[in-house]
């Protein structure tokens, strides 16, 4: 039997990375990343003898990471920088060596960004406080009981069967949903999951734009959310840059957007400009409404932004399936501009949209026919200007064409 959850703060509970919260509701974290492995496309930052990876831990802590995500065996595209496999045996060693030389110098957290369940329990056993795998446990299928037997935080990365082949958001957020599963069927605490879009790994870069573009999508599935956008292949794209040492500057206006769009954490190479440009977006982004009184608490979900995020909001809630299909299309909310339209247009689109529950704004001197042309703010919800579509097209003045233009902008949102 479905038990409804009390309160909103359960439903978009923070994760729980060992003693640092990640999630709304507090800053946006930085991993640093660690990178012991050559094979990896940007060398700067790269270390490999003991001695460099702990003053290059040293560094990133002093720069101001939240945490230090090492990776011994790199995941870069082989078709783009030609990056090297990397053995299980050889991924080990060098995690069990940087673990160790790290814990020589700081306690301070590290997570393994891996893919192998040997691999993540050396380095457990070394030390090492979390778990970053790239393929959202779909590589390894022994990795998720060992993130729950050591009952470690874990990042999980949006991967179909590898990573890189989730392209589409919906995509994305369907293989997050396995992964998910995965995890729940393995008992991995489900308060200590982030999740990860997975920018670059091989895709085209307009798919890397267009996930960033829809990040707060993903916020349907109540996890803290990270992207690591740091000197990737979409940025050299944009800018014609295939050093990804020329990357810095488009790197930070991407971690920017990404912090707009409600991301929680940022993986990046440069720490303490990251940082910087995080601290600056977050004081202009805006800040989620919440409102209490007495046992009353609410939150606005101002990512609901289409009819598939209403309808993954209400089957957290416990809405029934046919209770979903029937109100997902009252989940979107549109306010349309149209333009060029004549008074008497005008008025019948504000008498059809009052009558399906709706609105829609027009200028003054429409009402006295003062006006010929206007411009019209159609203010409804999808089911809404799904009512009225067909009275429009058996309509006069030029309101077919406004329904076949409303029904054109409904099918794309």
């Amino acid at each position: 039997m479905f038990v409804a959850k009390q309160s909103w703060r359960e439903i978009m509970e923070a994760a729980n990375f060992g003693n640092l919260k990640i999630g709304d509701g507090f800053p946006v974290r930085i991993f640093g990343a660690l990178n012991i492995s050559p094979e990896s496309f940007y060398k700067e930052s790269v270390r490999t003898t003991p001695k460099e990876i702990m003053d290059y831990a040293l560094k990133l802590i002093e720069e101001g990471a939240d945490y230090i995500d090492l990776g011994a065996a790199s995941t870069a595209p082989p078709e783009i920088y030609g990056t090297r496999f990397v053995s299980e045996k050889m991924e080990l060693e060098r995690v069990v060596g940087a673990v160790k030389a790290i814990r020589e110098v700081t306690d301070f957290p590290i997570s393994i960004d891996t893919q192998r369940a040997k691999v993540a329990e050396a380095g457990l056993n070394e030390g090492a406080n979390a778990v970053n795998d790239v393929s959202g446990f779909k590589t390894d299928p022994q990795l998720p009981r060992i993130v729950a037997e050591y009952n470690v935080p874990v990042i999980l990365m949006a991967a179909i069967e590898k990573p890189g082949d989730a392209q589409k958001i919906g995509e994305v957020r369907e293989s997050l949903k396995k992964s998910i599963q995965i995890s729940k069927g393995a008992g991995v605490d489900q308060k200590k999951i982030i999740i990860d879009p997975g920018i670059g790994f091989g895709k085209p870069y307009q798919c890397d734009l267009a996930l960033i573009r829809d990040l707060i999508k993903l916020k349907t599935l109540q996890k803290p959310l990270t992207v690591a956008v740091s000197r990737k292949f979409f940025i050299g794209q944009i800018l014609g840059l295939e050093n990804p040492e020329e990357r810095l500057i488009g790197s930070l206006a991407a971690t920017t957007i990404a912090v707009f769009n409600g991301v929680n954490a940022i993986r990046t190479h440069d720490v303490k400009q990251a940082k910087e440009t995080v601290k600056v977006a977050e004081a202009i982004t805006k800040k989620t409404r919440i409102a209490e009184k007495n046992i009353y608490n609410a939150i606005e979900l101002d990512f609901l932004r289409d009819q598939d995020d209403g309808a993954e909001m209400m089957k957290v809630i416990g809405v029934s399936e046919p209770g979903i299909q029937m109100m997902k299309d009252k989940t979107a909310h549109h306010n349309i501009l149209v333009s060029n339209i004549s008074a008497p247009a005008a008025l019948s689109l504000k008498q059809h949209m009052l009558s399906a529950g709706g609105d829609a704004a027009i200028p003054e001197g429409v009402i006295d026919f003062e006006t010929k042309k206007c411009t019209v703010l159609i203010m409804g919800t999808t089911k809404q200007i799904k009512k009225i579509i067909p009275k429009l097209k058996m309509n006069y003045f030029d309101l077919p064409e406004i329904a076949e233009i409303l029904q054109d902008l409904i099918q794309e949102s």
